[in-house]
């Protein structure tokens, strides 16, 4: 059997429709403390992709949560932006945020809402990107749509000029191309996963994606409209719990 690794992603933005900018996990001591003990428990390490103009707003807490628990940082882009035509000054301004605050520049990426085309993955390469994680290789029919169904369900490689870069695709079930992040496994319920999953097993190599404002979106409810509403309220208030039954599945399955 190939080796099998999880890794466990948290992007770092605004909740959810949040023009403010604000980040109830960033400002509730209990919520991130919840978060923080799971991630100690089971000795996992979070890769957080960080939105970086929100960097200025929460320097504190983004260095509290370094000694909080085992994180590293790639970048978001700087302000979420997610249209085309701004990608490579969203990449610039997010390298120059990230390397003021760290002192040292960031090596992956994720694009917001998984939208990136060609043009984009040759920016994060003439930019010394080391690998990127924003593909979902499935499909979505909203107004963040994409159909990524050609691409693999496993890291490949993007080849540009002589260089390189490392997908790090979002984890989805084998053939159907369901994905598995917080936010499906939350509107769809764990024991659906686990029952497909006899039929279309996850990659060995899972990505894991989710954002803070999975664990709360009870609180900040009133944001969302529509059908969205009720699919993010889903197990919400079980968002803690259903994350932590994530991880164990995950170990228990071998990664």
């Amino acid at each position: 059997m190939s080796k099998r690794i999880a890794c466990v992603t948290l992007d770092i933005e605004s909740d959810l429709l949040d023009k403010s900018g604000r980040i109830h996990m960033f400002e509730n001591t209990d919520l991130m403390r919840r978060y923080s003990t799971i991630v100690q428990k089971h000795k996992i390490k979070v890769t957080g992709f960080l939105v970086t103009s929100l960097i200025e707003k929460y320097s504190a807490e983004i260095g509290r949560l370094s000694h909080t628990m085992p994180i590293e940082f790639g970048v978001h882009s700087h302000s979420h932006e997610r249209r085309m035509k701004y990608f490579a000054d969203e990449v610039s301004s997010s390298i120059a945020a990230y390397e003021d605050f760290f002192g040292a520049p960031p090596i992956g990426y994720r694009a917001p809402n998984g939208l990136i085309n060609r043009e984009g993955i040759i920016s994060l390469i003439e930019n010394q990107f080391k690998y990127d994680a924003s593909i979902f290789p499935s499909i979505r029919m909203d107004e963040y749509g994409y159909s990524n169904l050609h691409l693999p369900n496993k890291p490949f490689r993007f080849v540009h000029s002589g260089n390189e870069i490392i997908e790090l695709p979002a984890a989805c079930l084998d053939t159907i191309r369901l994905v598995f992040s917080m936010s499906y496994i939350k509107f769809l319920g764990l024991d659906i996963y686990k029952t497909l999953m006899r039929f279309f097993p996850l990659p060995d190599v899972v990505v894991l994606d989710s954002h803070p404002y999975d664990y709360y979106t009870n609180r900040i409810a009133a944001n969302i409209r529509g059908w969205k509403r009720y699919a993010h309220l889903r197990n919400s208030d079980k968002a803690f719990e259903v994350f932590e039954s994530v991880v164990t599945l995950l170990q228990e399955k071998g990664y």
